[in-house]
Parts: structure tokens; C-alpha cells; sequence
């Protein structure tokens, strides 16, 4: 592995040159035999320069595997070649790599001001074949070399150095033809990587050890890259593949394929980790190739369903953060329905669209297995062109719904900005976004580097891509890394997961805080009074029983003061306290025998976690403390009348305020131990509104929409202007909302929106900003506006409930969560 390490870090520092190395041929016939990888080097000397100077070369820079590299690369940087350079990967084994340097002598060779010239008195040689061999120990690690007619060899192995000495005394030439066709032909000017098609998947799982292929066919014969660093931004890489043209290697199934646009990521969702597409304008030549490459007679090779993959031109995979979805693109959607009809049975219907359950499961992966390797499917829907295949419906829902609300690739500014960099067409494409790619590939590799890699900051590259092109026998390879400024990134609501309930659900979902995670988790009751949490991707994480359905909202508290949250609720019979993992936090699993009338009320008036737990029945209040005693020093056991709300608490500068509102039309304004701190002469007709805070005062809106102002001294003032019947009001800090019917004002700023059924409308506080929300029931629209009264980005977007807003996976990240069908809960993330 640390050899390995060397060899890719002497290609992050590879350097743009402006004169054309001198071509040494006898240089590339002491090339060793079992090279995995070469790297040709024209000049030598601004190795560290072009590492520094390159950014996507220095993400990298401060990991533990970048260290590693940093410190086997100091073994070679003490010489100064002239000449071109070779550097040769060199498989002595299944997994035993070394390393050769191959270069032509100078007297300036090892730099004289270099800590390996301090070592030079302490060589050890001896003689093979007539050449001295030597030997000096760097860093505990030994590095050999020789010079012998005017060629100097370097490596980081005995045995490359003494077969390099038979190799001239016997006349043996072990260079590959093919391989000296294509270093020859390379591009002078830069730095090349030559990489062995048959060494290659073992060459990478040095690398990333617990990465599987689909297949262990030889993908070529030998790939040739140029590496250009010339832009400090970008890191871009052009190459060919050249195979046996025998129809046995992978790349030989792109044989005379004309290339095609990538359509794919016309729905493939934002938030993905990336796609492959395979474009094939020809299906009957890529049939012949495949029959070929199966040892089949290409007149008899059959694939099933042909008729679907004649009327496709584009098939690939969608990779999610834990799924695989298939997509075709069809250029006669009719043809490719009728085709597939007699495996298909329509299961559902999603937003309109059909989504049919397949009976086989395997035929994509009979006709596309050696080139993209697809998972089994059971399940298809038709999404204007394009066919999409998954193993649940789920899936298919999910990636309809970003469809609909634009939430794809081709719609993000980053996506079009890159791609506009890359060829418009090509046979085979790789598209991916580099953090996830990066999270990804951390399971892939030893325990000590998974961290580094997954904190590596891409924010400037969020995007990498590769195409093959296949033309003129040869299968060209452009890839590419490039900064994208941030002004280009824009606003997307992107559909994370559509969670289905055993039910339909009893009341729009909740989000609360998640304390490992800092970001949320959904709780959400069925009608069967299943409580179910599901976390920020989606994945149902518990189900809990309960006797009833929770009234209100469900509270968050930290009874121990040890940062761990729990949830309270109240039903009609019960005073629930529950874990985080579903479990009981007993006491707090009290059982009444009179109903509970009003949601469950939490004050914690000093902010010090000593919680009162405020349970009502119809007109008496029964408060706990955080160890479900009863507080005797509560006063305010029975109102005068039927309680209206929940009990509320509010603080006035210095004062607590506990503030019940009765079916009487009166307000009880009491102190801590429940006696009248202010008396109200004045009767109200409440509303379903709560009562809100207003500059040291308090604020009423009755039920025509009159807003009431109390003073702490008591004082009622009545505005003029109401607001109207049926009116919903919000108010957090300074930010105010009101809708009535189809005028929405927010911050004394007034618009008319469609006509609708609106519900849910509230301020909320997330990433130090105010947002506004409200659902058309009618239409089943969700809208979020900011402070200001703008609509988000991208807004409105499907939703069938109120929803709830914060920051869904970190502090940063935004998301809500509503009702989608009846029975399922939809997650939305904010990018």
C-alpha cells in the first residue's frame, strides 16, 4: 500500500512543460515486464511547485494517506533527472508491488544540497552481472540503484534492478508492442500514465481493498492518459484505451458505437451520488459485441426483450446513497410500453403515473451486466421518456416526485456549468458528486483513512466526470475535475425520501431535534395510533403502540441535564415520557382515569431543566415536576370554566407568566404558583389562535380578528383594524404572518396568492433565519417564503399536510417533512 502511495503521489505533482522531452527509446526497453503502471515524466524539477500550485491535487494534502504518499515520494525527489523520467509499478506478486525509476545519467543527478547526499558515504554495493548495485537506507526504507551505460535505474527492489541487468546482457526486449505504440503517440508536451488492462482491478484494490468488480474480465489492453495541470482550478485528464480487438476484452463491447448525449441526467435526482449512462444508437452492433464477447455465434446470440432495447438508445444507473435505480431513455415510448407488457401488471398509481410490477427481474442485467453491472429490478414506471426500473416502488416514487419538482442534475447551475466543459456526446459517461462519492469510497478503504477522506471539504468541487468515446478502433477517455464558482450553485427542494406507514397517517408529521446527529428525526401517529420515528434519510427506526391519539404537538425534554432528549406527549388516557430508542422513561407512563382535554404543556421558566409538566381535564390542571411528583406549591388546580388551550408560559423582562384561557371569555394571567399576578376585567372572544408576545406585552386575536393588546398593568386595547373571520396568524420574535382567505401579509407586506384551502401557517427559526410556511390542501402545495414575503426557490412544491421546517441532517442543511399520500410521510431537503 505505501508503494502505491508513491506512484499516485508522484501523479499529483506531475508537471506542465513547454519544451518536448528528448525520446530516449532505449529508456522504454528497460521498462520491467510486470509493470501494473507507468508514469513518463518530461522534466522533473517542479514536482512540489505543481503540487502546490494545483487545487483538486491538494484536496488531498492534509490526509493521513496524503502523508503517507508525501513520505515514500521523498525517497526519489532527492534526484534531479533531465530527461524524460519512467516511473514503473511493478506487480512481483498477486499484492506485492515495487517501484523503478528509469532515467538517463547526469552529473547534477542527486541534488548536492539534498538530505540524501548526506547519505551517499554510506552506500553498501555489490556486484551482479558485472554492475555494481547499491544500497542506501532512507527512513528505514531501502532504495537501490545503479548506472550502467549512461542509464540511470533507481527502485525500491533488488530484483527489478539485477532483471534489468539480464535484460541488456542477454538482448532480451521485454517491451509490449502495444504499449510502445501508445507511448510513442502520447502527448510530448505533458506528463502520461500507461496503466496494464489485466493489472489493473488488483492495482486498485490496493487502494481501496473492499471495493468488488462486477466482473473479473480484462476491461483493456493498456490505457494511456495525459495528465494536464496547466490550469491551477482544474485537473483534467485525455486518453485512449486500446484492446486486443479480439472482442474478449470489456471495451471491446463499445466496438462501433457511434457516441450520444447523456440524457440521464435529465432525472436523475440533485442529491445522488452519481450515474453511468451507456448510449448504443445501434442496438444490433452492441448485440453482436456482446455475443462475441460471450463466446456466442452472433446470428443465434439472443437477448430477451429485444423489442425494448431496438426502440432505447440510452440505458444506465442511478446511484442514491443507498440504492441503484435503472433508466432507459426511449425513442418511441409506445413501442417500449407494448414491448415490456407482457412481463408488466400495474400495481399503483403515483401522482398519475403508473408503476407496474415486473415478472422478470433479471432481463436488464442479462443484455448491460458486464458494462454497468445493474441490480435486479421488479418494479418500472414511464416518466415521459424515460423507463425507469427499481426493486420498490418507493424508489420510483421518490424520483418521479424530484422529476416533477425539477429537482435533477440538468437543472443545477454546477451540473451545466461543468458539463458544458465536456464533450456533448459520449458512449460510456461516469458523472459524480465528489462528497458523496468521497463518503462512499470511506468504506472502501483501511479504517485509519476513513475519516480524512469523508471530512476532505469539496465545496469548490462538488462535481467530477468521465467519458469514453468510442471512434476509429480506439476508445478515447476524457475526465475531468474543475472548480465551480459558488455564484453558479442554486436553490433546489429535493425530494430525500417518500416513507410509507402501515396506515394512513392521524396528523402531519412532526420533526424534532436529534441529539447525536444535531440534525432531526420525523415522529408521525397512523390512525391505528402507531407512533413511528424515521430518521432525516427516511429509514423507519422504531414503531410504538399507543392507547390513543397524542394530542397536540410532542414536547422535547432533557429530564437528566445530560444532553440526551426525550419525548413528551399527552393522549386522552395517558402522560407518555419516551427514549429516543421508543423505550418508557419511567415514571412517566401515568394512566388517568378522567380524560386529558388539552395538549401536554413543558415550562422550564429558568431554562435550567427543571421541567413542570402541566396536565388539563376539562377544568383542572394537575403539574408534575421531572421526577412525575405532583407540585403541591401550584395553587391553580381548578379554573372557573372549561379550559380553552393549552396552558402557555411566558416571560416579561424579569416575570413569569402562566396564561390559561377559558371558555368563559376570560384570561387568567398567574405567577409561578398559579395565583393572579395580573387581574383582567376584560372578557375575549378567543379564537384558535395561542396568545403571542408583542413589545412587553401581550397579544389576544379573538375570533373576528381583532387584535387585543395587554399591558402588564393590565391595560386592554382593541385595534380597529381586524383582520378578519377565518384569519391565521404568526408571530415569532419581530417577524409577523397573516393569511386571510388568498391575502398572505408578512412583515406588513401584502400579497394576493391562488385561491385555495390554506392551513398550517407559522413562523419558524432555522440557520439564523425566519421562514414562513402554509399548504394549499386543495391544490396539495407546499410554500415557504422568507422574511422578507419572496418565495423560496423552486416553491411550491407537493405536499398534502402543514408542514414542519429546521435543519434536517446538520445545523446548515434545511428540510421539512409533510404528509404525500394518505399514508406516507414525504422528507424534503433544501440544496
Amino acid at each position: 500500500m505505501r508503494k502505491l502511495a508513491l506512484l499516485f503521489c508522484l501523479l499529483t505533482v506531475l508537471i506542465k512543460c513547454e519544451k518536448a522531452p528528448t525520446t530516449g527509446t532505449s529508456l522504454l526497453h528497460l521498462i520491467p515486464q510486470k509493470s501494473a503502471a507507468i508514469i513518463r515524466i518530461p522534466y522533473w524539477e517542479d514536482f512540489s511547485e505543481s503540487l502546490k500550485a494545483n487545487d483538486p491535487a491538494n484536496l488531498l494534502s492534509e490526509t493521513n494517506f496524503s502523508q503517507t504518499l508525501i513520505k515514500y515520494s521523498a525517497l526519489f525527489k532527492n534526484f534531479k533527472p533531465v530527461d524524460e523520467t519512467y516511473l514503473s509499478f511493478v506487480a512481483l506478486g498477486d499484492n506485492d508491488y515495487d517501484l523503478a525509476l528509469i532515467t538517463e545519467s547526469n552529473p547534477n543527478l542527486v541534488s548536492k544540497d539534498s538530505v540524501f547526499s548526506v547519505f551517499i558515504n554510506a552506500v553498501s554495493t555489490y556486484d551482479y552481472e558485472g554492475v555494481s548495485i547499491n544500497t542506501i537506507t532512507i527512513n528505514e526504507t531501502p532504495l537501490h540503484y545503479l548506472e550502467y551505460n549512461s542509464i540511470f535505474i533507481a527502485s525500491t527492489s533488488k530484483l527489478i534492478l539485477e532483471n534489468a541487468i539480464l535484460q541488456n546482457n542477454t538482448g532480451r526486449d521485454p517491451i509490449d508492442a502495444s504499449l510502445e505504440k501508445m507511448i510513442k503517440t502520447s502527448n510530448a508536451q505533458r506528463a502520461n500514465l500507461y496503466l496494464k488492462g489485466s493489472r489493473f482491478k488488483k492495482l486498485f484494490r490496493t487502494i481501496l481493498p473492499k471495493f468488488k468488480f462486477s466482473s473479473n474480465a480484462t476491461p483493456f489492453e493498456w490505457l494511456a492518459v495525459d495528465i494536464d495541470l496547466e490550469q491551477v482550478e482544474s485537473l483534467q485528464l485525455n486518453g485512449v484505451a486500446m484492446t486486443l480487438n479480439e472482442g474478449k476484452q470489456a471495451l471491446d463491447l463499445l466496438k462501433n458505437l457511434n457516441p450520444g448525449q447523456a440524457k440521464i441526467a435529465g432525472i436523475t435526482p440533485s442529491t445522488s451520488r452519481g450515474f453511468i449512462s451507456f448510449n448504443y444508437s445501434d442496438w444490433e452492433t452492441y448485440r453482436t459485441n456482446l455475443a462475441v464477447y460471450q463466446n456466442a455465434a452472433p446470428k443465434a446470440f439472443k437477448i430477451p426483450f429485444t423489442e425494448y432495447f431496438q426502440s432505447t438508445t440510452e440505458t444506465g444507473v442511478i446511484y442514491k446513497e443507498n440504492e441503484q435505480l435503472i433508466v432507459s431513455t426511449s425513442s418511441d415510448v409506445e413501442a417500449s410500453k407494448i414491448s415490456l407488457a407482457s412481463i408488466s401488471t400495474e400495481k399503483e398509481k403515483f401522482r398519475g403515473t403508473p408503476i407496474y410490477a415486473v415478472s422478470d427481474s433479471t432481463f436488464l442485467q442479462k443484455a448491460f451486466g458486464e458494462l454497468l453491472d445493474p441490480p435486479s429490478v421488479h418494479f418500472y414506471s414511464a416518466v415521459d421518456s424515460y423507463f425507469v426500473f427499481a426493486k420498490n416502488p418507493t424508489q420510483i416514487k421518490d424520483l418521479i416526485a424530484n422529476y416533477q419538482n425539477e429537482a435533477v442534475l440538468v437543472n443545477t447551475a454546477s451540473f451545466s456549468a461543468f458539463s458544458g466543459k465536456m464533450s456533448d456526446e459520449s458512449t460510456l459517461s461516469f458523472y459524480g458528486n465528489t462528497k458523496s462519492l468521497a463518503d462512499y469510497l470511506s468504506a472502501k478503504v483501511d479504517k485509519k483513512h476513513i475519516k480524512t477522506l469523508k471530512d476532505i471539504n469539496f465545496k469548490n468541487y462538488p462535481e467530477s466526470f468521465m467519458q469514453l468515446i468510442q471512434a476509429d478502433d480506439f476508445t478515447y477517455l476524457n475526465a475531468a475535475v474543475h472548480k465551480i464558482a459558488q455564484k453558479q450553485k442554486s436553490t433546489q427542494i429535493v425530494q430525500v425520501a417518500s416513507v410509507k406507514l402501515d396506515t394512513d397517517l392521524l396528523s402531519p408529521p412532526q420533526m424534532l431535534k436529534n441529539y447525536r446527529t444535531k440534525g432531526q428525526d420525523i415522529l408521525v401517529q397512523d390512525i391505528s395510533n402507531i407512533l413511528y420515528r424515521i430518521n432525516s434519510s427516511g429509514k423507519i427506526e422504531w414503531k410504538k403502540e399507543l392507547d390513543g391519539p397524542i394530542l397536540g404537538k410532542v414536547e422535547q425534554v432533557d429530564l437528566y441535564k445530560n444532553g440526551r432528549l426525550q419525548y413528551a406527549f399527552t393522549t386522552p388516557s395517558h402522560f407518555y415520557i419516551i427514549a429516543s430508542d421508543g423505550d418508557i422513561v419511567k415514571p412517566f407512563d401515568i394512566e388517568y382515569t378522567d380524560k386529558i382535554t388539552q395538549p401536554l404543556a413543558v415550562f422550564d421558566y429558568d431554562g435550567s431543566r427543571d421541567y413542570r409538566f402541566l396536565i388539563v381535564q376539562n377544568d383542572k390542571i394537575i403539574m408534575y415536576d421531572r421526577e412525575a411528583k405532583t407540585v403541591d406549591g401550584f395553587l391553580y388546580n381548578k379554573a372557573p370554566a372549561e379550559i380553552l388551550q393549552k396552558p402557555q408560559h411566558i416571560r416579561l423582562g424579569n416575570k413569569d407568566y402562566i396564561l390559561i384561557q377559558l371558555n368563559s371569555g376570560k384570561l387568567e394571567l398567574l405567577n409561578r404558583r398559579g395565583e393572579t399576578r395580573i387581574p383582567l376585567k376584560d372578557q375575549f372572544k378567543f379564537s384558535k389562535s395561542p396568545v403571542f408576545e408583542d413589545s412587553n406585552s401581550f397579544l389576544v386575536l379573538e375570533a373576528d380578528g381583532t387584535p387585543v393588546t395587554i399591558s402588564q398593568s393590565g391595560k386592554t386595547t382593541r385595534q380597529k383594524t381586524k383582520l378578519g373571520a377565518d384569519f391565521q396568524f404568526s408571530k415569532l420574535n419581530k417577524t409577523e404572518a397573516s393569511l386571510v382567505e388568498n391575502k398572505l401579509t408578512i412583515n406588513k407586506k401584502s400579497q394576493e396568492i391562488e385561491l385555495g384551502i390554506y392551513t398550517g401557517l407559522k413562523i419558524v427559526q432555522a440557520a439564523n433565519k425566519y421562514y414562513i410556511c402554509v399548504t394549499d390542501l386543495q391544490e396539495k402545495r407546499v410554500f415557504v417564503y422568507d422574511a422578507k414575503g419572496n418565495l423560496l426557490p423552486n416553491f411550491p412544491v407537493y405536499g398534502a399536510s402543514e408542514i414542519d421546517f429546521g435543519s434536517l441532517k446538520g445545523s446548515k442543511d434545511l428540510g421539512f417533512s409533510t404528509q404525500g399520500e394518505s399514508d406516507s410521510v414525504i422528507i424534503y431537503q433544501i440544496n
